[in-house]
Protein backbone atom coordinates (compact mmCIF):
# COMPACT_ATOMS: atom_id res chain seq x y z
CA UNK A 1 0.00 0.00 0.00
CA UNK A 2 1.00 3.62 -0.56
CA UNK A 3 2.89 5.91 1.83
CA UNK A 4 2.05 9.57 1.21
CA UNK A 5 4.57 12.34 1.84
CA UNK A 6 3.53 15.98 2.20
CA UNK A 7 6.55 18.11 1.36
CA UNK A 8 6.23 21.60 2.86
CA UNK A 9 8.58 24.52 2.42
CA UNK A 10 9.10 26.57 5.60
CA UNK A 11 7.56 30.00 6.22
CA UNK A 12 9.21 33.33 5.44
CA UNK A 13 12.50 34.35 7.10
CA UNK A 14 14.32 37.69 7.14
CA UNK A 15 16.76 36.37 4.52
CA UNK A 16 13.84 35.35 2.29
CA UNK A 17 12.39 38.84 2.68
CA UNK A 18 15.75 40.40 1.78
CA UNK A 19 16.15 38.06 -1.24
CA UNK A 20 19.37 36.54 0.06
CA UNK A 21 20.73 33.02 -0.48
CA UNK A 22 19.97 31.39 2.86
CA UNK A 23 21.48 27.92 2.59
CA UNK A 24 22.46 26.21 5.82
CA UNK A 25 22.29 29.40 7.92
CA UNK A 26 19.80 29.20 10.79
CA UNK A 27 17.49 32.17 10.36
CA UNK A 28 14.21 32.01 12.34
CA UNK A 29 10.77 32.77 10.91
CA UNK A 30 9.60 36.36 10.62
CA UNK A 31 6.24 37.36 12.09
CA UNK A 32 4.80 36.83 8.61
CA UNK A 33 6.47 33.41 8.42
CA UNK A 34 4.98 32.41 11.77
CA UNK A 35 1.54 33.52 10.57
CA UNK A 36 1.98 31.56 7.32
CA UNK A 37 2.92 28.42 9.25
CA UNK A 38 -0.01 28.82 11.65
CA UNK A 39 -2.43 29.29 8.74
CA UNK A 40 -1.14 26.19 6.99
CA UNK A 41 -1.50 24.32 10.28
CA UNK A 42 -5.18 25.26 10.33
CA UNK A 43 -5.62 24.12 6.74
CA UNK A 44 -3.93 20.78 7.48
CA UNK A 45 -5.64 20.27 10.86
CA UNK A 46 -7.77 17.37 9.61
CA UNK A 47 -5.01 15.69 7.63
CA UNK A 48 -4.58 12.20 9.17
CA UNK A 49 -0.86 12.54 9.81
CA UNK A 50 0.97 9.56 11.25
CA UNK A 51 4.54 10.92 11.33
CA UNK A 52 6.43 14.19 10.85
CA UNK A 53 9.99 15.12 9.88
CA UNK A 54 11.86 18.36 9.33
CA UNK A 55 15.38 19.54 8.74
CA UNK A 56 17.24 20.69 11.84
CA UNK A 57 17.13 24.37 10.81
CA UNK A 58 14.94 26.64 12.97
CA UNK A 59 12.75 27.84 10.11
CA UNK A 60 11.82 24.28 9.15
CA UNK A 61 11.30 22.89 12.65
CA UNK A 62 9.24 25.94 13.70
CA UNK A 63 7.01 25.56 10.64
CA UNK A 64 6.56 21.86 11.37
CA UNK A 65 5.74 22.51 15.03
CA UNK A 66 3.10 25.07 14.01
CA UNK A 67 1.46 22.48 11.76
CA UNK A 68 1.64 19.82 14.47
CA UNK A 69 -0.27 21.88 17.03
CA UNK A 70 -3.38 20.25 15.59
CA UNK A 71 -1.70 16.81 15.80
CA UNK A 72 -0.49 16.54 19.41
CA UNK A 73 0.21 12.80 19.24
CA UNK A 74 2.62 13.13 16.30
CA UNK A 75 6.23 13.66 17.41
CA UNK A 76 8.51 15.70 15.15
CA UNK A 77 11.75 14.01 14.11
CA UNK A 78 14.65 15.98 12.65
CA UNK A 79 16.79 14.79 9.75
CA UNK A 80 19.99 16.66 8.85
CA UNK A 81 19.77 15.22 5.34
CA UNK A 82 16.87 17.61 4.76
CA UNK A 83 19.01 20.73 5.29
CA UNK A 84 18.95 23.36 2.58
CA UNK A 85 21.43 23.41 -0.30
CA UNK A 86 24.88 24.63 0.74
CA UNK A 87 25.89 27.67 -1.32
CA UNK A 88 29.47 27.76 -0.04
CA UNK A 89 30.88 31.30 0.00
CA UNK A 90 27.71 32.55 -1.73
CA UNK A 91 25.68 32.09 1.48
CA UNK A 92 23.97 35.36 2.37
CA UNK A 93 24.53 36.91 -1.08
CA UNK A 94 21.66 38.91 -2.53
CA UNK A 95 19.85 37.38 -5.49
CA UNK A 96 20.41 40.45 -7.64
CA UNK A 97 24.18 40.29 -7.08
CA UNK A 98 24.15 36.65 -8.15
CA UNK A 99 22.30 37.61 -11.34
CA UNK A 100 24.74 40.44 -11.99
CA UNK A 101 27.75 38.16 -11.54
CA UNK A 102 26.17 35.51 -13.74
CA UNK A 103 25.55 38.02 -16.52
CA UNK A 104 29.12 39.31 -16.24
CA UNK A 105 30.49 35.78 -16.51
CA UNK A 106 28.27 34.28 -19.21
CA UNK A 107 26.61 37.19 -21.01
CA UNK A 108 22.93 37.95 -21.58
CA UNK A 109 22.40 35.60 -24.52
CA UNK A 110 23.87 32.57 -22.76
CA UNK A 111 21.96 33.31 -19.54
CA UNK A 112 18.69 33.78 -21.42
CA UNK A 113 19.16 30.47 -23.22
CA UNK A 114 20.06 28.73 -19.96
CA UNK A 115 16.87 29.99 -18.28
CA UNK A 116 14.49 29.38 -21.18
CA UNK A 117 15.87 26.16 -22.66
CA UNK A 118 17.02 22.80 -21.34
CA UNK A 119 17.17 21.73 -17.69
CA UNK A 120 16.82 24.99 -15.77
CA UNK A 121 17.17 23.51 -12.29
CA UNK A 122 20.35 21.60 -13.13
CA UNK A 123 21.81 24.71 -14.75
CA UNK A 124 20.91 26.77 -11.68
CA UNK A 125 22.77 24.44 -9.32
CA UNK A 126 25.78 24.24 -11.63
CA UNK A 127 25.84 28.04 -11.77
CA UNK A 128 26.02 28.22 -7.97
CA UNK A 129 28.99 25.87 -8.08
CA UNK A 130 30.80 27.84 -10.76
CA UNK A 131 30.27 31.19 -9.06
CA UNK A 132 31.57 29.99 -5.68
CA UNK A 133 35.32 30.79 -5.75
CA UNK A 134 35.98 28.51 -2.78
CA UNK A 135 34.57 25.42 -4.50
CA UNK A 136 32.43 24.55 -1.49
CA UNK A 137 28.98 24.86 -3.09
CA UNK A 138 27.20 21.52 -3.25
CA UNK A 139 27.15 19.68 -6.58
CA UNK A 140 23.92 18.58 -8.23
CA UNK A 141 24.70 14.84 -7.88
CA UNK A 142 25.56 15.28 -4.19
CA UNK A 143 22.38 17.31 -3.58
CA UNK A 144 20.16 14.78 -5.34
CA UNK A 145 21.75 11.83 -3.56
CA UNK A 146 21.44 13.46 -0.13
CA UNK A 147 17.82 14.52 -0.54
CA UNK A 148 16.54 11.29 -2.05
CA UNK A 149 18.43 9.19 0.51
CA UNK A 150 16.62 11.06 3.29
CA UNK A 151 13.19 10.76 1.68
CA UNK A 152 13.70 7.06 0.91
CA UNK A 153 14.80 6.45 4.49
CA UNK A 154 11.71 8.27 5.78
CA UNK A 155 9.33 6.42 3.45
CA UNK A 156 10.87 3.03 4.25
CA UNK A 157 10.34 3.57 7.98
CA UNK A 158 6.56 3.99 7.61
CA UNK A 159 3.77 1.41 7.75
CA UNK A 160 1.45 0.97 4.79
CA UNK A 161 -1.01 3.84 4.44
CA UNK A 162 1.10 6.32 6.42
CA UNK A 163 0.56 10.04 5.90
CA UNK A 164 3.85 11.84 6.58
CA UNK A 165 4.67 15.53 6.94
CA UNK A 166 8.15 16.56 5.70
CA UNK A 167 9.13 20.21 6.23
CA UNK A 168 12.29 21.42 4.56
CA UNK A 169 13.58 24.06 2.15
CA UNK A 170 13.06 25.51 -1.31
CA UNK A 171 16.08 24.13 -3.18
CA UNK A 172 16.11 20.79 -1.33
CA UNK A 173 12.45 20.06 -2.04
CA UNK A 174 12.84 21.33 -5.60
CA UNK A 175 15.68 18.83 -6.03
CA UNK A 176 13.34 16.02 -4.99
CA UNK A 177 10.67 17.10 -7.46
CA UNK A 178 13.30 17.57 -10.17
CA UNK A 179 14.51 14.01 -9.58
CA UNK A 180 11.04 12.45 -9.58
CA UNK A 181 9.10 14.59 -12.08
CA UNK A 182 11.25 17.37 -13.59
CA UNK A 183 8.44 18.67 -15.78
CA UNK A 184 6.35 19.39 -12.68
CA UNK A 185 8.89 21.72 -11.05
CA UNK A 186 7.81 25.40 -11.26
CA UNK A 187 10.23 27.80 -12.96
CA UNK A 188 10.43 29.90 -9.80
CA UNK A 189 10.79 26.78 -7.60
CA UNK A 190 8.61 26.51 -4.47
CA UNK A 191 6.78 29.17 -2.47
CA UNK A 192 6.95 29.53 1.31
CA UNK A 193 4.56 27.10 3.09
CA UNK A 194 3.64 25.44 -0.22
CA UNK A 195 2.53 21.80 -0.14
CA UNK A 196 3.72 19.13 -2.57
CA UNK A 197 2.35 15.59 -2.40
CA UNK A 198 4.41 12.50 -3.25
CA UNK A 199 2.95 9.01 -3.15
CA UNK A 200 5.30 6.06 -2.67
CA UNK A 201 4.19 2.55 -3.60
CA UNK A 202 7.09 0.13 -3.43
CA UNK A 203 9.76 1.46 -5.76
CA UNK A 204 7.31 3.74 -7.55
CA UNK A 205 7.40 7.41 -6.58
CA UNK A 206 4.70 9.69 -8.02
CA UNK A 207 4.45 13.46 -7.61
CA UNK A 208 0.69 14.05 -7.43
CA UNK A 209 0.47 17.73 -6.44
CA UNK A 210 3.06 20.52 -6.56
CA UNK A 211 3.49 23.93 -4.90
CA UNK A 212 -0.06 24.22 -3.53
CA UNK A 213 -0.65 27.45 -1.63
CA UNK A 214 -4.39 28.08 -1.97
CA UNK A 215 -6.84 26.91 0.66
CA UNK A 216 -9.21 25.26 -1.80
CA UNK A 217 -6.50 23.11 -3.39
CA UNK A 218 -5.08 22.06 -0.01
CA UNK A 219 -8.58 21.33 1.30
CA UNK A 220 -9.14 18.93 -1.60
CA UNK A 221 -5.86 17.20 -0.74
CA UNK A 222 -6.91 16.83 2.91
CA UNK A 223 -10.36 15.52 1.96
CA UNK A 224 -8.82 12.88 -0.33
CA UNK A 225 -6.41 11.82 2.41
CA UNK A 226 -9.24 11.47 4.93
CA UNK A 227 -11.22 9.31 2.50
CA UNK A 228 -8.15 7.18 1.84
CA UNK A 229 -7.57 6.68 5.57
CA UNK A 230 -11.15 5.42 5.98
CA UNK A 231 -10.81 2.89 3.15
CA UNK A 232 -10.05 -0.72 4.15
CA UNK A 233 -6.56 -2.07 3.49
Amino acid sequence: MTVTLYLVRHGETAMNKASRLQGISDDPLTAKGQAEAARLGQWLAELPLTAAYSSDRLRASATAQAILRAHPTVVLQQDTGLREYYFGSLEGQRDRLLVRNSLARYGLITMTRAWTQGDRFAQLIRNFQRLDPTGQAESLPALNQRVMASLKRIAAAQPAGAQVLVVAHGVVLSAAIHTLAPQALPTTLLKNTSVTQVQVTGDNWAVTAVNLTRHAAIARLVAAAKNSAKSPL
